[in-house]
């Protein structure tokens, strides 16, 4: 009985973070992402036309942040049934502060090969769609936008993948790209809307927020863990 009501309260902290831990990052967001918000295609500049291309852009990426949410809830599941989720909470947890404290550190060279090729086929594909002038191409391109490698990205991503369902990993990740919508759609509206030096200052707190998600995902598999051993 202690297991399950542990489990639910960390779904439940789990749904929360991923809604806030998009709103607060929405400023890094601006700042990866801003260039291609700002650009998506379209002739009519009117306030309503500019809305609704920002609207079908960051629809784009939300249906991807849940499209990866549910294939890694499917893995997720797999490391629960295997009794594994709360070592590779722990560790995901601990390689998200690692990372957010030393940021510079550089991956191997043939994982910076392979995340460098998949990154420009995906950046060439949204070249390409920004030569059209179609409505339709906006959702199109925040759907490859979306799977751009991105390290705030990657740590939503973590927490999916250890949650107790896909559905949940799905609903996570969809909660993720809802809270960076505010911001996103400021920005298609009102490009000057924070001043760069703004956005600078802002920025640091994307990776601080990154630091306590870590040690919530350690705390959690301690306590999931803990549980499973009371039961």
């Amino acid at each position: 009985m202690r297991f399950y009501w542990l489990a639910l309260r960390c779904n439940t902290m789990e749904l929360w973070t991923g809604f806030t831990l998009g709103l607060l990052g929405s400023f890094h967001c601006i700042g990866m992402c801003g260039p291609i918000a700002l650009s998506i295609p379209g002739e009519n500049r009117s306030p309503s036309a500019m809305l609704f291309r920002g609207i079908l852009y960051n629809s784009g990426r939300v249906f991807t942040y849940a499209f990866l949410g549910f294939g890694l809830g499917i893995l997720g599941m797999g490391a629960t049934v295997a009794g594994y989720q709360n070592i590779l909470s722990v560790l995901l947890g601990a390689l998200i502060v690692f990372f957010a404290l030393f940021p510079h550190i550089k991956l191997p060279e043939k994982f910076r090969k392979v995340y460098g090729n998949f990154q420009k086929i995906i950046s060439s594909n949204i070249a390409t769609l920004f030569k059209e002038s179609s409505t339709s191409s906006s959702f199109i391109i925040g759907l490859l936008n979306g799977f751009l490698p991105c390290g705030f990205v990657v740590t939503a991503l973590a927490v999916a993948l250890v949650t107790d369902t896909a559905l949940h990993s799905c609903i996570y990740m969809a909660l993720f790209g809802l809270g960076t919508l505010p911001v996103m759609l400021m920005m298609n509206m009102a490009p000057g809307f924070i001043s760069p030096k703004m956005r600078s200052k802002l920025r640091p707190f994307s990776t601080y927020f990154a630091i306590i998600i870590g040690l919530l995902l350690i705390w959690r598999g301690f306590m999931v863990g803990d549980g499973v051993m009371g039961h």
